[in-house]
């Protein structure tokens, strides 16, 4: 099935495209489907190819009975004062829905972004994604603001359901503004013999983000995620993840790259093995760039089965005097070697990054170094 009479190429500003460009948006021809929230609002909603819908949750909510069962099935709405808040909008949601039905293998990426153009505002978003049985997905995703809007409250729950032997690829995004507070608190949950690959972008300055992650992986599934994180001065990053090996088989690596540049970083992640036969890793490496800074990193495990295997490893520090000593008796100045030093260690693996945005990546990371951004 196909939704292209929803398609509303007009429906975006060369302004709004702009920005978009700069955390992954694509020409929604070249995409398989494309869904654009601008402040309160689902303003593209189009699908170009058979096997994927996509629409507001509204639209779902009218559509399928199904999907009011999943929302606040992975989180519990009085969890805290901001989930209770957003709990209290169901009459009128806001956010994105995505299915991909069972089966279907898209060729070209998914992308969903969202644009909060007001400043001062405060954007409460619920986003649901169903990755259908046997499907196999890659997805972009993105959230950012105009240059002319500095501060307001951006509070986000994403609801991921990667069902039974799918596939899915994602990476995601983010440019707020320097003042700006953001709360996003993600869930997903992985079926028998499903994949996921996941990375995380988070290069510009922000007043605070606080983010919140739980991923339950079953049988045989497995999921391996990045992310990296700058800090510049004036800038707090609070991480908390937990990752459960719910199943015999269940695999999952997940690696933070972090680097203060006068910002402090906060990683909280664990680990649970959950049953016999599972299998998982935490590293959690940052870089001090400036005394100013100050990064925390603390992985933990916990084991609830004699035939769980994890580990983890964990690093702060300088650059090391030795590499930037290299690097200069190569002839490259002070600040273009330590540029270097911070690009590498940032660095995701290649084959966790669309070849459509591998560039685009590396470009960010050099100019978040730089405070370009």
């Amino acid at each position: 099935m196909t939704n292209t009479e929803a398609v509303m190429p007009e429906a975006l500003s060369g302004d709004e495209e702009t920005i978009l460009r700069e955390v992954g948006y694509g020409d929604p021809s070249s995409r398989s489907a494309t869904t654009v929230l601008v402040d309160h609002a689902i303003r593209v909603a189009n699908s170009h190819v058979d096997g994927v819908e996509v629409m507001s949750i509204q639209d779902a909510l009218m559509r399928y009975d199904w999907v009011q069962d999943l929302m606040f099935s992975l989180i519990a709405p009085d969890e805290n004062e901001l989930l209770r808040q957003a709990s209290e909008l169901l009459q009128d949601p806001i956010g994105h829905f995505v299915y991909v039905h069972p089966g279907a293998k898209l060729t070209a990426p998914l992308q969903n972004f969202t644009i909060m153009e007001r400043p001062q505002e405060r954007q409460f978003t619920h986003n649901i994604t169903v990755i259908g049985e046997g499907a196999d997905v890659e997805m972009i995703s993105g959230a950012a603001v105009p240059a002319r809007v500095h501060a307001g409250h951006h509070v986000s729950i994403e609801e991921t359901f990667v069902q039974d032997g799918a596939s899915c690829r994602a990476i995601s995004i983010e440019h707020w503004g320097a003042r700006m507070t953001v709360d996003s608190y993600s869930r997903s949950k992985l079926g028998a013999g499903a994949q996921s690959v996941s990375n995380q972008v988070m290069l510009s300055p922000i007043s605070r983000h606080r983010s919140d992650t739980q991923t339950w992986i079953g049988a045989d599934a497995s999921c391996n995620d990045q992310a990296i994180m700058f800090a510049a001065k004036g800038t707090e990053r609070v991480f908390d993840t937990q990752t459960t090996l719910t199943a015999p088989g269940a695999r999952s690596e997940s690696i933070a790259r972090m680097v203060s540049a006068g910002g402090t970083i906060t990683n909280d992640a664990l680990l649970i093995g959950d049953a016999p036969g599972t299998n998982g890793f935490l590293g959690c490496d940052g870089l001090l760039l400036s005394s100013d800074g100050e990064i925390t990193a603390t992985p933990a495990l916990k084991a609830k089965s004699a035939e769980a295997v994890l580990s983890h490893e964990a690093s702060v520090g300088m650059i090391d005097k030795d590499k930037l000593a290299y690097l200069m008796a190569s002839g490259l100045d002070e600040d273009r070697a330590r540029d270097l030093i911070v690009q590498g260690f940032l660095n995701l693996k290649d084959d966790y990054i669309p070849d459509s945005l591998r560039s685009q990546v590396t470009a960010m990371i050099a100019s978040a170094q730089s405070g370009g951004m």
